[in-house]
């Protein structure tokens, strides 16, 4: 195991937002898109963005923290860790099981983070999600869209009672979680067996803290299948009133793809545009200006309020 920290930390300050975001060189342009929208939508809060980094060099990751300058962003370079040798699935790169130890690379005296996937956009603060009451409990969650619990609990053996949850946004209490190994419990659940787990770490991390968890409201977490009409969790966000605080463009396509639907779409390249990484997504992607037109049509047509 090998992990590098290149610069110094301030010390803990409570007044300080700590967000944990995983990533590699592939998904950094993603990473910059997500941090200009928390950038964008801060207040007087001050924000450390703690990013483990899988293969990202220092060139790349100095256009990162030169994009962002309104946020603190502490980098940790990983490599030769156990985590990152576990395979990637789906859309989902082995950066993501980065996460997992978070609590063995953060200073000790950090005892409260947000952690976000980087395909994301937030619309506004974070302090209210921030001072949430966890009621005692290591995690908050959003429930995810898409799993059915009960058969969940039935495949992992467990109580039918509990609720399953979108690994997305995951608000931790981090002492909580260091005194119960919880993340070292998820990873070595994977690397035991990482055939049982169709969502990967989302799968352990659920399993590990069923009916541990604290729900938090579905604007903090708007996952793609909230868009349906009639889904029963919109009701604490409905569409015709407000932006979610926090859009998760779960599942595939995503919005830095020519083929992604999703009304809110253009948030990603509304703030991809204030970064040096536009011309490279949209080759890459083979997005035209054409398309990102669209993008801007759709949102604005759906009309929705901030």
């Amino acid at each position: 195991m090998m992990y590098d920290v290149r610069e110094p930390h301030a010390a803990y300050d409570p007044n300080v937002i700590d967000i944990v975001c995983v990533t590699d060189s592939n998904y950094a342009p993603h990473f910059v898109s997500l941090l200009k929208s928390i950038e964008a939508g801060k207040g007087a809060e001050k924000i450390r963005v703690h990013a483990i980094l899988d293969s990202v060099d220092e060139a790349r990751f100095s256009k990162i923290a030169e994009t962002a300058t309104g946020l603190e962003i502490h980098p940790y370079h990983v490599a030769d860790h156990k985590a990152l040798k576990l395979p990637p699935i789906l859309h989902i790169s082995r950066a993501t099981y980065l996460r997992l130890i978070m609590a063995e690379l953060l200073p000790q005296d950090i005892s409260r983070v947000i952690y976000l996937d980087i395909d994301m956009v937030v619309t506004g603060s974070l302090v209210d999600l921030w001072s949430t009451d966890l009621k005692g409990l290591a995690c908050g969650a959003v429930q995810d869209a898409f799993v059915d619990p009960t058969n969940f609990a039935r495949q992992h053996e467990l109580p039918s009672e509990g609720t399953y949850f979108n690994a997305g946004v995951l608000l931790f209490d981090l002492d909580a979680v260091r005194a119960t190994d919880a993340l070292s419990q998820a990873l070595d659940m994977l690397l035991a067996a990482p055939e049982k787990y169709e969502f990967a770490d989302q799968d352990a991390l659920n399993k590990v803290f069923w009916e541990n968890w604290s729900p938090l409201d579905a604007k903090w977490n708007f996952q793609r299948l909230f868009l349906w009409e009639g889904c029963d969790y919109t009701s604490s966000v409905p569409l015709a009133q407000a932006l979610p605080r926090i859009i998760h463009f779960t599942e595939s396509p995503k919005p830095w793809q020519a083929a992604e639907w999703h009304p809110y779409a253009w948030l990603y390249w509304k703030y991809l545009r204030r970064t040096p990484f536009l011309a490279e997504v949209m080759e890459r992607e083979k997005v035209c200006w054409l398309r990102l037109l669209k993008f801007w049509l759709k949102f604005h047509l759906k009309k929705p309020r901030s």
